[in-house]
């Protein structure tokens, strides 16, 4: 079990700190997260936060239509999204950042009430479970506001979060999907990856095959097959933010070129 649920404070107060100083110009920055701009990524935690109080707290769902697919769970977020993100361009980054504020609080509020061991309401579907604990929940909503608040730094120009404290559980989480995102990926029995992000904050993973699926292995190994991220562009990778090949000079991969090639596609978000 990985446990952030700690860190949520300082990771919330971070942002409305930064987001306090913004100018007019920075609130309008594009970022790495494609059509949106800081403001939106903004709106969008908002919306998350509420969503997830509204959901877990109150027990309130509003209307949601039949989802029988990842698919269909996919296509039915990337609306609701961006439903909100368009209704609230019409909302001042003042009201934005005290709503913020707010929400952020009650949703922190609601997470200390949960028992981390007990079933979570919605299942980590990017790492393969159809049923997760809280625990990973929680560490689920932390990716998301961690990484977000990464790309709002970057697009400002502010200091960014990559600090063992904070970064480094963004990682770890992130690479519980490595097992799920081999499972296309045949090897010989005893084959291991090891993915090693490279950096103060950064970390070591190993998986090896094992009864024909992939396992994480308990302690580090002399892998013959490798790859190195540089912790400055691993978090982008994982996002999407970054084309793999733009950042070829980031990264490098030894043995089975195929193998490891494959953990630079993975992601650790619903895309």
């Amino acid at each position: 079990m990985i446990e952030v649920l700690h860190l949520f404070p300082k990771l919330n107060g971070s942002l409305i700190e930064l987001m306090e100083d913004l100018s007019p110009a920075q609130w309008n920055s594009p970022t790495i997260c494609k059509k949106w701009t800081v403001k939106d990524i903004a709106a969008h935690l908002l919306d998350t936060a509420l969503r997830r109080v509204s959901s877990g707290r109150d027990d309130y769902f509003g209307h949601a239509p039949e989802i029988l697919s990842y698919q269909d769970l996919l296509n039915f977020l990337n609306t609701l999204n961006a439903e909100w993100v368009e209704a609230y361009k019409r909302v001042s980054p003042q009201v934005l950042v005290s709503q913020m504020s707010v929400a952020q609080d009650q949703f922190y509020d609601y997470l200390k009430t949960l028992d981390l061991k007990a079933p979570a309401l919605f299942p980590v579907s990017w790492a393969g479970e159809d049923e997760s604990q809280n625990w990973f929940d929680v560490c689920r909503e932390y990716t998301e506001r961690w990484h977000h608040q990464q790309q709002i730094r970057l697009a400002v120009g502010a200091k960014s979060i990559l600090d063992h404290e904070l970064y480094n559980p963004f990682l770890n989480i992130s690479m519980l999907a490595l097992p799920f995102h081999y499972r296309t990926k045949s090897a010989p029995e005893g084959t291991v990856v090891t993915i090693r992000v490279v950096g103060d904050a950064g970390g070591i993973w190993s998986i090896v095959r094992n009864n024909n699926s992939w396992k994480f292995l308990g302690t580090d190994s002399d892998s013959r097959n490798q790859v190195f991220i540089d912790q400055n562009i691993a978090w982008m990778l994982l996002s999407k933010g970054l084309d793999i090949y733009e950042a070829e000079q980031y990264w490098q991969i030894i043995g089975d070129y195929e193998l490891g090639f494959h953990a630079l596609k993975m992601t650790a978000f619903m895309v």
